[in-house]
């Protein structure tokens, strides 16, 4: 993904405790001391208990849709969730894990979040929602389970636990530098034999800009709509809106075509917050964002265009 964070974790990303060593599904034989790398197969899932920051707690499940000769694919259970993943970009499980290490991708380069044999005290880097690198280290291996933490030199942390049972993530936690919790995911259910369509939203050319009051006017281009570099025009165009007006607080948002089609238009009410994700039509070059603001008021939007994926498991 362009300019975004990576790949998905769930989805988040997004939506994201998984077996040493199996070949035969799953196995209650735990090694105490370290654990090996699994084997996934197609229409393995797991669910998750997702919360992103100004988000309600949500379910999200990830699906192992296919694999070729290097990589897993692995999908969304819900398009919501997929959509959701190319705007916020926040599950690090979604889009492709490399077959030979399990690692997810970062704008295309796959970074090594987990690092096999898991063994206590052991340590390795990867760089991970647009952090240069994270150091991680495993804490303890107990129960079939490896705490790992890692820490960037900005203060980002993230704190997840890999379960050999499950064969991934039971618990996945990103902190950033201000030590606020960006995303948490905790694992309710995992199995293998799903069946029905799975999806992913390739997501590119992220907007991504706050706004504050009292007094502000703001007339930008978005370049969003061109396509990706690699795999052509987007099938639409997705925004995520997060606003918190005060008592004194209002304003308004617009988004139109190059022609002047007025295509999303957004009112700001006092005393408001929100977050609203959604979708818009539209096959111009460029696009216009405007947004006045008035007291005491805040508006963080992101926009990016997006390739729907449906597959069939």
């Amino acid at each position: 993904m362009n300019k975004t964070f990576t790949l998905c974790l769930v989805s988040l990303f997004l939506s994201s405790t998984l077996s040493g060593c199996l070949s035969d599904g799953f196995t209650n034989n735990k090694n105490e001391t370290s654990i090996n790398s699994p084997n996934w197969t197609k229409s393995d899932f797991w669910e998750y208990s997702v919360k992103t920051s100004n988000l309600e707690v949500s379910t999200t499940m990830v699906v192992a849709i296919d694999n070729d000769a290097t990589d897993y694919y692995i999908g969304a259970g819900s398009l919501e969730d997929a959509k959701r993943h190319a705007i916020l970009n926040h599950n690090p499980a979604l889009g492709r894990v490399q077959m030979s290490d399990y690692s997810v991708y970062e704008n295309n380069q796959p970074q090594k979040i987990i690092d096999f044999p898991l063994e206590t005290s052991k340590s390795w880097s990867f760089s991970l929602y647009n952090e240069d690198e994270f150091i991680a280290s495993v804490i303890e291996i107990k129960n079939g389970l490896a705490e790992i933490s890692a820490v960037s030199n900005t203060g980002a942390r993230i704190n997840y636990i890999f379960s050999q049972e499950a064969r991934w993530f039971s618990y996945f936690e990103f902190n950033n530098e201000n030590g606020e919790t960006v995303l948490s995911m905790e694992l309710a259910n995992f199995g293998t034999g799903f069946t029905g369509n799975s999806y992913f939203c390739r997501g590119g050319d992220l907007y991504d800009e706050e706004f504050e009051g009292p007094d502000l006017e703001v007339y930008d281009t978005v370049y969003v709509n061109e396509g990706h570099e690699r795999y052509g025009n987007w099938n639409y165009i997705l925004y995520f809106i997060e606003s918190n007006t005060g008592g004194s607080g209002s304003g308004e948002l617009t988004l139109k075509d190059h022609l002047g089609t007025e295509l999303l238009f957004e009112t700001f009410s006092p005393g408001v917050t929100k977050s609203e994700m959604g979708s818009v039509e539209g096959n111009s070059g460029n696009w216009t964002f405007e947004i006045g603001l008035s007291g005491d008021s805040y508006v963080r939007m992101r926009i990016a265009g997006a390739i729907q994926y449906t597959y069939a498991v």
